[in-house]
């Protein structure tokens, strides 16, 4: 009898933005299959945020999950489980992406400029911006889903008094940010202070607060440590 292979987290973390972008193109293709326009898109921003949600919330699993199996008999140190609140909603995120995306494309129907710009610019084709919407909705997607795994991570190892070490992704394409809190260490409670280091901004993204991800499409994360 073979035993099944357990998959790490890692693994978890990669299946869970593969099965929301799958979702998330899903209902952008059926949003624009009769046509595109902006009205088509906001037409769908409910069932975006659905897809969003249910993807951040498998991201919440897996990094309550990255604490909750390696401290099996450990008691809390507090009395109840405060969950830390992510920087921002889902639903506020996914709405902001939506709204701006449908009054590109009303734009780039009426060969206009959209709204945003103030600057002269030649007009974005509606099909270019649709390619824009999909990716951005893939690249907040996997924003959410670690920005969850973190707040899990975190909020449990607090819990119980465990401090957390920073991972970064040995893939080749960690930043100057991310390579320098690799290794780093917290005490229980604490968040990770803005690196310093060669190449790393002064000023980082206003959705780094003080955990995992630094940016968006960051995959690093936060494991706990005694």
């Amino acid at each position: 009898m073979t035993t099944p292979t357990q998959t790490t987290p890692a693994q978890q973390l990669d299946a869970a933005e593969q099965q929301a972008d799958e979702e998330i193109q899903a209902i952008i293709t059926a949003a624009v299959a009769a046509g595109l326009s902006g009205a088509a898109v906001l037409a769908v921003l409910a069932a975006l945020t659905g897809a969003v949600s249910a993807a951040a919330q498998r991201g919440f699993t897996t990094g309550a999950q990255i604490v909750l199996q390696g401290a099996a008999g450990r008691r809390a140190r507090m009395r109840q489980l405060a969950v830390e609140p992510m920087p921002t909603t889902v639903e506020a995120d996914v709405r902001a992406v939506v709204e701006d995306v449908a009054r590109r494309i009303d734009a780039a129907i009426a060969g206009e400029a959209p709204e945003t710009t103030t600057a002269p610019v030649t007009p974005t084709p509606a099909a270019v911006e649709l390619a824009r919407f999909r990716r951005r909705m893939r690249i907040l997607a996997v924003t959410k889903i670690h920005q969850a795994a973190s707040s899990a991570t975190y909020s449990y190892a607090r819990w119980l008094g465990l401090d957390l070490e920073w991972v970064t992704r040995r893939d080749g394409k960690a930043c100057a940010v991310c390579g320098a809190l690799n290794g780093k260490r917290v005490p229980s409670g604490e968040k990770f202070a803005n690196p310093r280091g060669p190449g790393v901004p002064r000023r980082l993204w206003d959705g780094f607060q003080g955990l995992p991800p630094t940016h968006p499409s960051c995959r690093c994360r936060v494991i706990p440590r005694t």
